[in-house]
């Protein structure tokens, strides 16, 4: 399985204001209907989601848990984008890279300070780090003045990623707010992108990293093809395909 993976805009403030607030209060769901323009099909949706999120089971880990769920709560409110297989997570191994990453432990309510914090993907299914505004900000700017930064974002967003995922830091950076990486709360079907699942607004989610994806997919199924049709034997005419001279 791989990873597909997204990118939700939300302020620091926006964590505790609307994603813990929504969990302590069940009816202030209906707040942000007017607020984001949410239509009754995705107001119920979001319903249900701040309903599954208050009854997270306290052995959950954060990333697993309230990290997952406050990505899913934020794609009902704005637009997101989905790059298949592009985690920041698989940068964290370096200090430099680390140092982008938000700390979840201080976002998070007193009552749940005790849970145990990765602040990165740990599996599928996971919410992944949280990339704070001011670190947004910096790694655009550290792209192109440190050539560490840019090889490691070269490599991990290569095959035209980067250009998505440079798409959802912009659109963060100029609207003031952070972003939560999480995996598998969108899923493409990269042979019949109608298929498609999502488990917020799949309407909010960007169309480029879905047909980013889908491109890639057909190419790799056409090489695949390609190379199984070399490789298959000749075949050779038979006695009756003599008899009857074909």
């Amino acid at each position: 399985m791989g990873w597909d993976i997204s990118y939700h805009p939300i302020s620091e403030d926006e964590i505790r204001s609307i994603y813990f607030a929504g969990i302590e209060d069940p009816l202030f769901y209906k707040t942000l209907l007017p607020r984001f323009a949410i239509d009754a099909f995705y107001a119920e949706q979001l319903r249900l989601r701040f309903d599954e999120a208050r009854k997270i089971d306290e052995g959950v880990s954060f990333a697993r848990g309230h990290a997952y769920y406050a990505a899913i709560i934020s794609g009902f409110l704005r637009q997101h984008h989905y790059i298949r297989g592009g985690g920041f997570s698989f940068l964290l191994k370096d200090a430099l890279m680390a140092s982008y990453a938000g700390d979840w432990k201080s976002l998070v309510p007193e009552r749940l300070q005790h849970l145990h914090f990765d602040n990165h993907l740990t599996q599928n299914y996971c919410g992944g780090v949280y990339l704070p505004h001011q670190s947004l900000k910096r790694l655009r700017s550290d792209y192109h003045s440190d050539p560490r930064v840019r090889a490691q974002l070269d490599d991990v967003f290569s095959h035209g990623r980067l250009q998505v995922f440079w798409q959802a830091l912009d659109a963060a950076i100029s609207a003031g707010l952070g972003l939560i990486e999480a995996s598998e709360v969108v899923e493409p079907s990269p042979f019949n992108l109608n298929e498609s699942r999502s488990l917020s607004n799949l309407y909010n989610c960007h169309p480029d990293g879905a047909l980013l994806y889908a491109q890639a997919a057909a190419q790799q199924l056409g090489q695949a093809l390609h190379e199984n049709q070399d490789s298959l034997p000749v075949k050779r005419p038979g006695r009756i395909s003599r008899l009857l001279g074909k």
